[in-house]
């Protein structure tokens, strides 16, 4: 027996609203993203967007095609109880450095508005010959230099003078006696507490970079940096079993102990089975050996439940980013315990399987010129040449980030039949001059890759 309905009801005040409601403006909010070059730029985003809205805008700002080695960190104002930055990429003081989060909202992570972040780069790749592009070497050197400059890459004196001295050359190109007159270096900045003995080091190392261009120079600056012992280190404050400070850090290999910056034990991922947090205690499972009896687990004390839940999120997405292929996927389980976080990005692996996939483009861009402590009253410039020169600067710096458009190569090279050709171009000094420089051909070579799986706890 079929029933048929005998009234009906419609709600014209519910349809109108409903409809008002969808036809209503998103509410935007304002972020302020701070580059590496010292630049910022302002993005509007939807208020109840996910922050991956904002990443995607910043990206396509920056036209970076391997984006995946970076992210944005913004300053977490609940002051840190020890008083420090646990992997911080900007000096603020007491407060801490976190990494933004793309499945949550903003509101979600960070106090505003006004919302400020900091590009910066997340995951530091092992060897810059992986980099198929001379655009994404450029923001690596960057971001290492700044690092070396705010104390946070211990570098010795020697090796800093020899960076130093790339740096210089991907700046200021061939030395020059006529034009680098006296202590020229004095006007740049590389390392805390700069002396005039490390200048003149520098400035003798220079001589010996004729012919360099500045992606050979950037290049070997970054080959040089790859080297150090605190290169690409995720630092975070805690103590061990005896209570004395030291500092875990989070890297490609996995993780390393540092005690007054001096390593004094690694733990490879291939090592490690588990880790796991609960409270305050951050805790390390390796795998048991042949003559072990017992399991072998590793406990250290953290300053607080915030600080010892990033470096357990610090380990989960290094691990997954440089040694699995792909991303676990979200557990299913309805009452799992614990946190559910997981890296939600591009594996390595993936992002240079699709680099060998991709046309290379060659493309334009301009370096932005670093910040001087210019000395004037030596050198005999005029009030006006310093006007003028802060006025290209500031003008220099609000140039897009990235260009593509067509030109001739600078010479003649070969290429692949998916290969679009782009010139290079860099602009120094105050007379825009422009001096081509070309990309280099890298090629990362096909190691085979191991598939490790290491369980990840959620306790």
């Amino acid at each position: 027996m079929r029933l048929v309905s005998a009234g009906g009801t419609y709600n014209v005040r519910a349809s109108e609203m409903s409809s008002h409601l969808q036809d209503r403006q998103p509410k935007m909010v304002t972020c302020i993203v701070h580059f590496l070059d010292d630049s910022q730029q302002d993005f509007e985003v939807d208020k109840k967007a996910k922050s991956q809205v904002l990443l995607d805008k910043v990206f396509g700002h920056l036209e970076l095609v391997e984006k995946d080695y970076f992210g944005l960190q913004f300053v977490d104002l609940s002051p840190a109880p020890d008083g420090m930055i646990s992997h911080a990429h900007h000096p603020v003081g007491p407060y801490a450095m976190r990494w933004l989060d793309p499945l949550k909202t903003i509101k979600k992570q960070c106090r505003g508005p006004p919302y400020e972040f900091y590009f910066r780069v997340k995951f530091y790749v092992s060897d810059p010959s992986k980099l198929e592009e001379e655009y994404t070497r450029y923001h690596f050197f960057l971001q290492v230099k700044r690092d070396i400059l705010e104390g946070r890459l211990v570098t010795p004196p020697s090796t800093a003078a020899l960076l130093a001295s790339f740096a210089i050359q991907s700046e200021l190109g061939d030395y020059n006696p006529d034009e680098h007159k006296g202590n020229y270096i004095s006007d740049y900045r590389f390392i805390p507490h700069q002396t005039e003995d490390f200048e003149k080091q520098v400035s003798e190392l220079h001589k010996q970079h004729r012919g360099q261009t500045p992606a050979d120079a950037e290049y070997h600056y970054l080959d040089k940096a790859k080297r150090l012992e605190m290169y690409g280190v995720d630092l975070h404050n805690a103590r061990d079993q005896s209570n004395i400070d030291i500092q875990l850090g989070v890297t490609s290999v996995g993780l390393v102990v540092f005690q007054n910056n001096v390593k004094i034990n690694t733990f490879p991922w291939a090592k490690i089975v588990k880790i796991s947090f609960k409270r305050k205690q951050f805790f390390i499972q390796l795998r048991r050996e042949m003559n072990d009896s017992v399991e072998n687990l590793i406990g250290f004390n953290m300053v607080s439940y915030r600080s010892c839940k990033n470096l357990w999120k610090s380990c989960v997405e290094h691990h997954t980013f440089f040694r699995l292929y792909v991303p676990n996927p979200p557990s299913k389980k309805i009452f799992s315990m614990g946190s559910k976080f997981r890296y939600s990005g591009k594996t390595e692996f993936q992002t240079l399987e699709e680099n060998k996939r991709r046309a290379k483009i060659e493309r334009t861009f301009s370096r932005s010129p670093s910040k001087k402590f210019a000395r004037r009253t030596v050198s005999g410039h005029t009030r006006d040449q310093i006007i003028q020169e802060r006025n290209f600067i500031d003008g220099h710096r609000n140039l897009p980030k990235s260009q593509t458009f067509g030109g001739t190569p600078s010479t003649a090279r070969p290429k692949s039949s998916n290969s679009v050709n782009h010139s290079f171009n860099r602009y120094e000094s105050i007379n825009n001059q422009k001096r081509a420089t070309l990309p280099h051909d890298y090629k990362v070579g096909s190691n085979s890759r191991s598939s490790i799986h290491s369980s990840k706890s959620d306790e």
